[in-house]
């Protein structure tokens, strides 16, 4: 099953804040990536082999481990003759053809280019088809309708000199847009992707929703779920940002000398560590803007120090609209939620938190996930923070004014308060999550 919101105004996202990490290009492998072409891609070779080679005695692994690979470098490796690869590679053609009904893109796929496209990133596929495979069947052409909008080019195998896993289309795309190897990144299935992506210079993203055993390979970064790509490209790149990573060590200077001072029983080694503290709350007011003092005092705790459980709720009505409040103090829009209190679970707190702040009755459905708080969102925080998103359905209950919010609103994604959205509590992406989650049966919780 496919999501998708429809077509969004990019007017409507222009003015919200973000900040890009390094990467700028995204480039997609396509089968096992964007598109479920597995199986009938499988079932084609297979058929092309027993209509050929009768007896041929590959087993499906055989033919999975070539995966990747482009069709005349495939045949290859299945032991065709080079004078018989044309005729081969033609029947190969019709066979996929006749089986493309059986392609389906994967799910969250389409929102989460979506989101990307509006958020300024260049997407491209890198494929090993041959230009002219068409895909056919419900999903168009050369590429899958709903992919179309979001895509500036495609690099196909008989583009370059050698496909992948040469690094040639990497390079070819470099050559043709201007972008440097460290703006890119790459996103694939296969080993083939990442030796193409290595070859290049580029990093390497490895998608994992069409688990093929492939959680082996080593590279940058590994993806449980499309969404976990949103994660990766839109965190805040504190490594090439001298003050977020002042404010990075800061904390963990801070928390050292918390535990430090938890657990020493010498007084000069308590003084020491306090003089850390001291330090940490130094180097961070350098950087937020906030007097060390202050620092000081809210960094000031017994025990051992771990990060704060911040919970929001993801309410949505028989509109698939969700559910924002407004604060009092702020004038912002947020998701309903705050501090997971004491003797509360995650579920718990979130119909606490609601009750409280939009006077309504919820049910807790499904976690969506759980957010490192310093990555995703854009205020600095002083301490740690992990934030929980639930998905609720709403129930009875009336609004009253009260000392936290001052009106609830439910929202279809076009309809959002971009410009007027708490963005250190819940981005435009996150938000955006929860809808696809909504639509997806199938949701994976995403963790990062």
């Amino acid at each position: 099953m496919s999501v998708t919101f429809g077509k969004l105004d990019v007017r409507t996202f222009k003015h919200a804040r973000h900040r890009m990490s390094k990467y700028k290009h995204l480039l997609f492998d396509l089968d096992g990536t964007l598109v479920d072409t597995f199986e009938a891609n499988l079932t084609s070779v297979i058929e092309l082999l027993d209509r050929n080679k009768p007896g041929h005695g590959m087993s499906r692994d055989d033919f999975i481990k070539f995966f990747g690979l482009s069709g005349p470098t495939c045949l290859r490796k299945l032991g065709v003759n080079e004078s018989d690869i044309d005729a081969y590679m033609a029947e190969w053609i019709n066979l996929v053809r006749a089986k493309s009904h059986m392609y389906k893109l994967f799910n969250g796929v389409v929102p989460v280019m979506e989101c990307l496209k509006f958020r300024g990133y260049h997407m491209s596929v890198v494929t090993s088809r041959t230009r002219g495979i068409t895909l056919g069947g419900p999903l168009g052409g050369d590429m899958p309708d709903p992919l179309r909008q979001f895509l500036d080019m495609s690099i196909c195998a008989n583009d370059v000199p050698n496909p992948k896993p040469a690094p040639d289309s990497l390079l070819h795309y470099m050559k043709v847009t201007g972008a440097k190897p460290e703006e890119i990144l790459f996103i694939g299935d296969a080993a083939t992707d990442l030796q193409c992506a290595d070859a290049a210079g580029v990093d390497f993203a490895l998608a994992l929703w069409d688990y093929r055993g492939n959680d082996h390979l080593y590279c940058k970064h590994y993806l449980k779920t499309p969404w976990d790509l949103v994660s990766v490209v839109t965190q805040k790149e504190a490594e090439t940002d001298l003050g977020a990573q002042m404010h990075k060590w800061a904390r963990e200077i801070n928390a050292i000398g918390q535990i430090g001072l938890t657990f020493s029983q010498d007084r000069f080694d308590q003084e020491r560590y306090s003089r850390l503290q001291d330090i940490a709350a130094q180097m961070a007011a350098c950087y937020v803007g906030v007097d060390e003092k202050i620092i000081r005092k809210e960094w000031t705790m017994s025990g051992y120090k771990t990060p704060q459980l911040d919970t929001r709720a993801a309410i949505f009505d028989d509109q698939d609209r969700i559910l924002l409040v407004k604060e009092a103090l702020s004038g912002k829009w947020n998701m309903p939620g705050g501090w997971c209190d004491e003797n509360m679970t995650i579920m718990k707190n979130v119909v606490k938190e609601v009750k409280e702040e939009a006077g309504m009755d919820v049910h807790p459905i499904r976690l969506i996930a759980i957010h490192d708080k310093s990555r995703h969102n854009d205020k600095e925080c002083l301490t740690g923070t992990l934030k929980a998103f639930v998905e609720c359905s709403a129930g009875p209950g009336e609004f009253v004014p009260n000392a936290e919010t001052v009106e609830r609103r439910f929202f279809s994604l076009n309809e959002l308060p971009v410009k007027d959205l708490r963005t250190s509590t819940n981005t435009l992406e996150q938000i955006m999550m929860c809808f696809s989650c909504h639509k997806d049966p199938l949701w994976r919780a995403v963790v990062e």
